[in-house]
């Protein structure tokens, strides 16, 4: 006898630097009767797709755009052990480029203190961060953004960055 099980995907995000997010765990009740889901970033209009258990979903057909960072399923309302993630462009309308910068990373460092240039109105914002190297190799650590406050946040990486040739991308989105 074979058992066919849904294999249960992790909360991954990825964001590549043209401003793409691919495999979004946008949030909402997965309950069978919940229609209305949010992404974790504000999106650009009619540059969204989502994909549920794997079928891509498109609008206007399958779901509406109600909102910046809102989706209505049109006929779907999915339950708990059902895969639901959304792939698009973040809209960068809402953007202050103010709130961008690289930051160097000290040899032996085990995390990175960010400070904003003027504080934020909350901790209501989004962050992006990218590890890379001067030197052109890939970066072999992970990171993970630990602390927010409206003056700033700490990154957290993987280990002992090894090298001084590290610099911390990171871009605020609110």
């Amino acid at each position: 006898m074979i058992i066919l099980r849904k294999v249960a995907v992790g909360n991954v995000q990825e964001i590549y630097r043209n401003g793409t997010i691919v495999a979004d765990t946008i949030s909402g009740t997965l309950d069978g009767y919940n229609k209305i889901f949010y992404t974790s970033y504000n999106y650009k209009r009619d540059r969204i797709d989502l994909h549920y258990n794997g079928q891509a979903l498109h609008a206007p057909n399958d779901f509406e755009q109600t909102g910046p960072n809102e989706i209505t399923l049109l006929y779907d309302a999915p339950l708990p052990d059902e895969n639901l993630r959304a792939t698009y462009e973040i809209d960068t309308s809402g953007y202050d480029p103010s709130y961008r910068g690289a930051t160097p990373v000290l040899l032996n460092a085990v995390s990175q203190n960010v400070v904003f240039p003027s504080s934020m109105p909350d901790v209501t914002y989004n962050i992006s961060v990218n590890l890379v190297t001067s030197d052109g190799n890939p970066s072999v650590y992970s990171s993970v953004v630990g602390s927010k406050t409206v003056d700033g946040f700490t990154v957290f990486f993987s280990g002992e960055i090894d090298t001084d040739n590290y610099i911390l991308e990171w871009e605020v989105f609110r």
